[in-house]
């Protein structure tokens, strides 16, 4: 039997079964009960079980460590009375705490635990009355109080804060909400986060300045606060016996309790990660919820109808599940089930062949892990101030350019705007005389004798003159416009 095995019942199908007996065992202090006691037990409580079943998952708890099987018989008249005073049970120290452990968790795991920071204060209180005693002088049994009540409240806080932090991280996944939870979330949670994180910074301050204060006196702290049945154990040399010795006994425990309000050079402190953490969960949360509202509530997840089918699955008959199975799916020859469309594909209609739908793209999350949830922080924004510099940059020389080859144009027209024949221009001078022309000459078409277009300040005429042409001349060669006047004049 390893030390994992007492979960095992958790994992087996009769889970349930195995629940009830040991909620049985765990509300009778350590009683001693035979089968016929427990499945009496279990009847009363509405979840009856066959003698021989219960007895079969007595023995099978007994194999796992959950239960031991009593060593006391008493006094006894015959070897029937033996065996049945001998078939005894009665929950185990780590079966006790496995069941506590499992119900505790799977009675809380939906629900939304508050913050209290009031633990803080009670935790910076503490830590005033430490520092009014004399480490050295002062009573060791008050010295262990003054220790118990620094780091009671911070383990209360410490638990509450890392759930409610986590769940932050479980429900920024979240696609399935309903109108309450996307009311609560949007409306509630995102500014209670905010109020929290803001609190919290405020009282860890204080808090970090008087661990602070107290660093010097706790390696005295430590040897003379010892008390308890830890400290008598190791003080009588019994090294085969281990007892877990109460929180703030050793040096170590105090530096965990200074990492979580005070940083170190290059880590910052506990608090200060989950206030990070939460940060960024809540900002992935936040556009989680506005793709929500902007794709209407419910749009992107189907995992609601999935659960509420399951239900059904559960419920049905096993003869009833193929049909079930056919009318929920519509697993009939050539057919699909229809899916929502990611942001860059088209939606594919139920009615679309196997044979000619494009294949399903999943996630490797989902594959691999069977979940969707975002691992990591959040990803920080680009700083593309370099990139919009550069290309700014590039915008204002493009337009000096412009302005130099317009003012070019300018220069060799006449008084009237009117480019003459065999006029000479540099190439950038060209391409801006070229970019006036083509718009001119479209306006012109084929049965006008006149077109204008206008471009950056500048007015281009183009007009037609038989037997005149207008030819311009560039280093890389020459523009003839046959039959063709151009002016340009400013606007």
């Amino acid at each position: 039997m390893t030390s994992t095995d007492v979960f095992s019942y958790l994992t087996v199908p009769e889970s349930d079964d195995y629940r009830a007996i040991l909620g049985i065992f765990a509300g009778t202090f350590f009683a001693e009960l035979t089968p016929d006691d427990v499945a009496a037990r279990l009847a009363a409580d509405g979840t009856p079980m066959p003698g021989d079943t219960v007895a079969s998952r007595l023995e099978s708890l007994r194999a796992w460590g959950n239960l031991e099987v009593s060593a006391s018989v008493g006094a006894v008249s015959t070897v029937a009375d033996y065996y049945r005073r001998r078939n005894r049970y009665l929950i185990t120290r780590v079966g006790q705490e496995v069941h506590e452990l499992v119900e505790g968790v799977l009675a809380q795991v939906d629900d939304v635990r508050d913050v209290s920071l009031g633990r803080l204060d009670a935790l910076a209180t503490a830590l005033e009355s430490l520092l009014a005693l004399d480490a050295a002088t002062a009573d060791p049994e008050r010295l262990a109080d003054a220790v118990r009540a620094v780091f009671d409240p911070h383990r209360a806080f410490s638990a509450e804060i890392t759930q409610f932090f986590a769940a932050i991280n479980q429900w920024q996944s979240r696609f399935d909400l309903d109108e309450t939870e996307f009311a609560f979330f949007s409306e509630v949670l995102v500014g209670y986060v905010g109020e929290r994180l803001e609190a919290l910074e405020r009282k860890a301050r204080p808090i970090a300045a008087l661990l602070d204060a107290v660093a010097p006196s706790v390696p005295v702290i430590v040897e003379r606060a010892r008390d308890g049945l830890a400290a008598r154990v190791a003080d009588a040399g019994i090294t085969g016996v281990r007892v877990r010795a109460g929180h703030g006994s050793t040096v170590e425990d105090w530096d965990n309790l200074a990492a979580w309000f005070r940083g170190s050079r290059g880590s910052p402190s506990r608090v200060a990660t989950l206030g990070r953490d939460a940060v960024n969960a809540v900002r992935t949360l936040t556009q989680n919820l506005t793709r929500l509202s902007r794709t209407g509530l419910g749009a992107s997840s189907r995992r609601a109808d999935y659960l509420r089918l399951a239900a059904m699955f559960h419920a049905a008959d096993p003869g009833e599940a193929p049909a079930l199975a056919v009318a929920a799916f519509g697993l009939f020859g050539c057919r699909h089930l229809g899916a929502a469309a990611g942001d860059d594909t088209d939606p594919v209609p139920p009615t679309t062949s196997w044979w000619d739908a494009p294949p399903a793209r999943v996630p490797v999350s989902l594959r691999e892990r069977g979940d969707t949830a975002n691992r990591g922080p959040a990803a920080r924004v680009v700083d593309r101030s370099a990139q919009r510099e550069h290309l700014l940059s590039r915008r204002r020389e493009e337009e000096r350019r412009a302005a130099a080859a317009r003012a070019e144009i300018r220069t060799v027209t006449g008084p009237d705007g009117a480019v003459p024949d065999g006029a000479q221009l540099s190439d950038p001078g060209l391409r801006e005389l070229q970019r006036l022309l083509a718009p001119a000459i479209a306006a012109l078409g084929a049965d006008r004798s006149k077109g204008e277009a206008e471009l950056g300040g500048l007015r281009c005429v183009v007009e037609r003159s038989a037997g005149r042409d207008t030819t311009l001349c560039t280093p890389a060669g020459r523009l003839r416009l046959q039959d063709l006047q151009v002016a340009v004049m400013e606007l």
